[in-house]
């Protein structure tokens, strides 16, 4: 593993990297190539951007495209639609070592994580006095990139350790030495140790805010590091073992901060009238209108007319995930991540296809909406790609005042029921505990849906065979309406396989039980 480490290094080192400005503001910067000593601050700001450029693009996009495939697809959100074999047999549960939607995400993360090591190695280590006058806020511009690279680090290896579980960690910039590339898995503990330890020291170096909202809301900030450090604490000793004061704690730290707010109106997360609002704790930037910094995924989810690509879409709303919406009357949030299109025949849909004439047809469907495709020029949108949003937090936060005081201290949650008053629902009541914690995942499914949490907020409650085990959809197959069609959920598949391509690179990576 630490051999394809090493190359991505001597690619990283080459390639050329657009600033951290230009990332946020459009502005372009010189290149940083393998001719280049790292000596100066126009260095070290561009080995900052190459961290960034591990959120935005990445290797392999982990973050722009498969973190929604391996959430909504693998739950019970979304149909694979499209007809990416490899997305398709996610959504079957046909999961193998050699699957590229698998591979794809842990190149992604681990070149991510490449990134983050060459920075904080390096940028300690460039004498150039501009790095050590004091940033905006309390510390120097070169502890501030320090804090961002230790940050996205601990970002990585969070989704890695959800995803896998045990994993390798790697804090260097690589080594082609025989007794460094045959490295084994860490046991989890090691790595959200590690993750913690990062935070911590991210913690000490990063503003609260910056001086536009794009810096404030699409760099690492002190809200991003507490945000990481509840979702972090979350998943550790999950479903069980969970340390709910310490999630209760970084949630109030985000919560009390005064930089972040619900916004009033849900649509307004969406709509780019709002871009970077102030539920905004962190997330992707992208440019539209042809830019090189666009994001691609609205033309793989929206429907022909909002895109003029009448090819099959991708991650096609679950009847599951609809009915979900239509039990609890909830008509603003569905409307504001579903629309519907009559497609008129341009693909054969067998989740939604109906009966005419003796024969079936598909017509109208539904598609995802949250990302709606703004100022495209062919593939490339300027939609954000939310990787924390207060909301998020907020409901966190009733979980733990739930499992810490019972669910009167949830209902009473301001910031909780403000999430209902807003889509014109009635506030959050149980009673019980476990009647809450329903709700309350419930709540996050219709909330977060189409943002990464689902399938994650099942594992987390150790939910996943008991709701994916009864998940049930209609289909048409030869002919023929099936309902209630139904495949069970495989307990091992709570962690996905170490790709057979790492294992073949690097003996020493054990694989995950059941592949």
């Amino acid at each position: 593993m630490k051999k394809y480490i090493w190359t991505v290094i001597m690619v990283l080192m080459s390639m050329t990297v657009v600033s951290c400005d230009k990332f946020l503001t459009e502005i372009p910067q010189d290149s940083l190539t393998d001719g280049n000593a790292f000596t100066s601050a126009a260095d070290a700001e561009a080995l900052i951007n190459s961290c960034y450029d591990g959120l935005q693009k990445g290797f392999e996009e982990y973050y722009t495209w498969y973190y929604l495939v391996l959430s909504e697809c693998l739950s019970d959100n979304a149909f694979s639609g499209g007809d990416d074999v490899d997305i398709i047999n996610v959504f079957k549960r046909d999961i193998t070592p050699l699957n590229l939607v698998v591979t794809k995400s842990w190149k992604s993360l681990y070149g991510g994580i490449l990134r983050c090591n060459v920075a904080l190695t390096n940028i300690q280590q460039i004498d150039d006095p501009e790095l050590d006058v004091i940033s905006f806020g309390q510390t120097s511009r070169r502890e501030e990139m320090l804090g961002e690279a230790a940050f996205m680090r601990a970002l990585h290896y969070y989704n890695l350790v959800r995803l896998w579980g045990d994993v390798p960690l790697v804090l260097t910039t690589g080594s082609t030495a025989p007794e460094d590339v045959e490295v084994p898995r860490d046991p989890q503990e090691k790595i959200f140790g590690q993750i913690i330890s990062d935070l911590e020291y991210a913690s000490a170096r990063l503003p609260e805010s910056r001086a536009t909202e794009a810096e404030t809301r699409g760099k690492a900030s002190l809200g991003a590091v507490n945000a990481l450090m509840a979702k972090t604490y979350a998943i550790m000793g999950a479903p069980d073992n969970v340390d709910w004061e310490a999630v209760r704690t970084y949630c109030g730290k985000v919560l009390d901060s005064g930089v972040y707010s619900l916004v009033q109106d849900f649509n307004w997360l969406y709509d780019n009238q709002h871009r970077n609002n102030s539920e905004t704790v962190l997330a992707v930037q992208y440019e539209g209108n042809g830019s090189t910094e666009g994001n691609y995924v609205p033309a793989l989810l929206l429907p022909p007319s909002m895109t003029e690509q009448n090819w099959r879409k991708y991650l096609t709303p679950s009847q599951d995930l609809i009915a979900a919406f239509d039990a609890e009357n909830d008509e603003v949030r569905k409307n504001a991540t579903i629309i519907y299109e009559d497609v008129n025949n341009m693909w054969y849909d067998e989740y939604y296809a109906i009966e005419e004439n003796g024969s079936w047809s598909t017509r109208s469907i539904p598609f995802p909406y949250k990302m709606r495709g703004f100022d495209r020029v062919g593939w490339d949108c300027s939609d954000l790609i939310y990787i924390f949003r207060l909301a998020d937090i907020v409901l966190l936060h009733a979980e733990a005042l739930n499992e810490l005081s019972g669910p009167g201290a949830a209902a009473a949650d301001e910031n909780l029921q403000m999430l209902r008053t807003r889509v014109g629902l009635a506030p959050l009541q149980a009673a019980s505990k476990e009647d809450m914690t329903s709700l309350l995942l419930n709540e996050r499914r219709l909330e977060l849906a189409y943002e990464g949490e689902r399938f994650n907020d099942l594992k987390r409650y150790g939910l996943l065979e008991e709701v994916l085990d009864d998940y049930t959809w209609e289909e048409i197959i030869d002919g023929e309406k099936v309902t209630d069609m139904k495949r069970d959920f495989p307990a091992h598949m709570q962690w996905l396989p170490v790709p057979q391509d790492e294992r073949d690179r690097n003996p020493a990576l054990s694989q995950n039980e059941g592949y």
